[in-house]
């Protein structure tokens, strides 16, 4: 099973309305075409985002304290099976408040996790406005896990859905779509431990490697989009990317990433 986590902004946020429903949907819909139903995805936000989320693989997860504010966990759990408190604090900057919502979706996806006493799983990070390759989930079901327990991307595909373009870069950090894989006690306890995958996903790929975790590095997995007006990092429009690379935009990589759903 793959547990895919990711966070949306409070819908105020965005600066682009129209594009944040866009890049949504087409985060959703590239899910939607996995070759492989083998995953769930856990979506941590504030507000309900501005599309349908009533569909058996995705667990929304609010961590709004009905004020404004976010609901936080006192402490970090150490195994699934201890109770979680959380507390109301105040509305984070743009990257602690990502931080804290990665933290509650990966809470929640452990939770579930042990809830069905699944022994091992894979927990994938990704960010909802960019778009999965659709034979991710089946690749990373077909590993041999005693062989490889991670999975990291540097090489990946950029979007621009304002012009049409798409290009190729090659990042000299990991992306946001990593995965790892976990292994769960009976108790509760999570081998490699449970947050390990909320670190910083710039180091991932050197975090493993430093850890001795048997990590393998994949292409072209990711599509990320740009010139949205409405990225945390501000990414502009994608003929100002440093090292992204025009390529034509052909019917294969539409599918993959399901590029039609900007339309």
């Amino acid at each position: 099973m793959v547990l895919i986590v990711s966070t949306f902004g409070a819908t105020d946020r965005y600066p682009d309305q129209e594009m944040m429903a866009k890049t949504l949907r087409a985060f959703l819909g590239s899910l939607r075409r996995q070759t492989s139903g083998a995953f769930r995805l856990f979506l941590a936000g504030h507000d309900p985002p501005p599309v349908s989320l009533a569909e058996p693989w995705i667990s929304w997860i609010s961590i709004s304290d009905g004020n404004g504010g976010s609901y936080v966990p006192r402490r970090l759990p150490e195994k699934a099976s201890d109770p979680v408190a959380y507390e109301s604090s105040g509305m984070a900057d743009k990257i602690t408040d990502m931080g804290q919502k990665t933290y509650r979706a990966v809470i929640e996806a452990g939770r579930w996790a042990y809830e069905r006493e699944l022994a091992s799983f894979w927990i994938l990070r990704m960010d909802s406005d960019d778009l999965l390759c659709n034979g991710m989930v089946s690749l990373l079901m077909s590993l041999d896990r005693e062989k490889v327990q991670a999975v990291f991307n540097r090489t990946c595909h950029m979007y621009d859905p304002r012009t049409g373009e798409i290009a190729e870069k090659r990042h000299p950090w990991s992306t946001t779509v990593n995965a790892l894989h976990y292994r769960l006690s009976d108790a509760g306890a999570f081998d490699p431990e449970w947050f390990y995958h909320c670190r910083d996903h710039t180091t991932f790929w050197q975090t493993v490697r430093k850890d001795g975790i048997k990590a393998m590095e994949v292409d072209h997995t990711l599509c990320i989009t740009t010139n949205t007006g409405n990225s945390i990092s501000g990414r502009p429009e994608l003929a100002k990317e440093v090292g992204a690379r025009n390529i034509k935009l052909t019917r294969e990589l539409a599918e993959r990433y399901g590029l039609d759903g900007f339309a």
